[in-house]
């Protein structure tokens, strides 16, 4: 519902965008809090590898809603036992290129290939049959272009899937 809310806030152009520096680890670990619970009913292991010290310059509302929607689609797609992490690193043009993989279900090429992309429908149920709609992903797209970066995923069907994105270093 939230990201509903999210997403038509900005096809009407209500979602105000005010960039500032903002700790990449703390955000994370923020969000990490509020979805710790779901993580552990599943015994799912979230780390962070995220230097404590990097920042980056972001909408520090947009940055929690994709680290949020991505973290929660970790949690969703991977089996009990399972581990999700965060990574982060510093790429040309002064970019900060985050991570967050998990040893899940995976995807088919095909399915990735549908990801980001309103017209295709991309919602499956999770690995204990949580629902899953795609418009988190949507919504994720948005937010990474309105920072000038860019969002993507590889995966392996049986393995597991990294979302990656790009935001500006702080």
């Amino acid at each position: 519902m939230s990201n509903l809310l999210e997403w038509a806030q900005i096809q009407q152009g209500k979602e105000v965008f005010v960039p500032g520096p903002v700790l990449l680890g703390s955000a994370v670990s923020q969000n990490v809090n509020l979805l710790i619970d779901r993580g552990n009913k599943k015994g799912i292991e979230i780390l962070s590898e995220i230097p404590k010290t990097q920042t980056v310059t972001a909408d520090e509302s947009m940055l929690n809603s994709i680290i949020r929607n991505l973290l929660s689609n970790a949690i969703k797609f991977t089996s009990k036992g399972g581990k999700v992490i965060f990574k982060s690193r510093e790429t040309e043009n002064n970019m900060i290129e985050i991570s967050v993989s998990d040893n899940g279900i995976g995807m088919s090429r095909e399915l990735v290939s549908k990801l980001f992309k309103l017209e295709e429908k991309v919602g499956r149920p999770g690995t204990e049959g949580e629902a899953s709609t795609g418009l988190g992903l949507l919504l994720c797209k948005e937010f990474v272009e309105k920072h000038k970066g860019k969002i993507w995923a590889k995966s392996v069907l049986g393995e597991g899937s990294t979302f990656y994105f790009t935001v500006p270093a702080g």
